[in-house]
């Protein structure tokens, strides 16, 4: 165990409990509270790899626990914003978009390396994780300011510029993947 691998642990035990303070949401205090936490969690999804490659110690574990963790905060943020939104297509239709492509694209990652094929993390399927962490972080930031609508479009029109590069991301991967397969 090495302190990559623990940020990135980290990143998974915080998303629940990120979680839970939204999806209970019974103040302000709470919403800041989940905010920040967020917040730390999201830079941990960066300074995780940048420690491991900077002191030289990436490992086997942190490669898988990486991607894991990012789907773990936000898939558990995600639904317990999905709590708050339950008739707004415009949250709904890009969240859904987001959980199936992370757990579809993961699947066919897992077949694929059955396979003996390992396909890298492109430089946008690491900026669409970016912009996701960043949509859902402006999301939980709109609930905080709930009265200033500037807040909520953007972080709505966010979510789906994410959902867009989400898309392409698994088409991306898909391709690449079809093409390998074949050789």
């Amino acid at each position: 165990m090495n302190f990559p691998n623990l940020l990135t642990i980290l990143r998974i035990i915080v998303a629940p409990i990120i979680a839970i303070l939204v999806w209970r949401e019974t103040s302000n205090g709470q919403l800041i509270i989940a905010f920040l936490l967020f917040c730390v969690a999201g830079l941990t999804d960066w300074l995780d790899g940048y420690a491991a490659r900077k002191f030289k110690i990436e490992s086997h574990l942190g490669r898988i626990l990486d991607p894991i963790a990012d789907k773990v905060l936000l898939a558990c943020v995600l639904l317990a914003l999905a709590s708050h939104h339950t008739r707004d297509w415009l949250f709904i239709a890009p969240a859904l978009i987001i959980f199936l492509r992370e757990f579809l694209i993961s699947g066919f990652r897992e077949y694929m390396s059955k396979e003996g094929i390992v396909i890298n993390v492109s430089k946008l399927a690491k900026w669409k994780t970016t912009l996701q962490l960043f949509a859902v972080g402006l999301i939980i930031l709109s609930m905080i300011f709930s009265e200033n609508e500037f807040v909520y479009r953007t972080s709505i029109a966010t979510l789906w510029l994410s959902a867009i590069v989400t898309i392409q991301t698994a088409y991306d991967y898909l391709k690449l993947s079809l093409s390998k397969l074949k050789e």
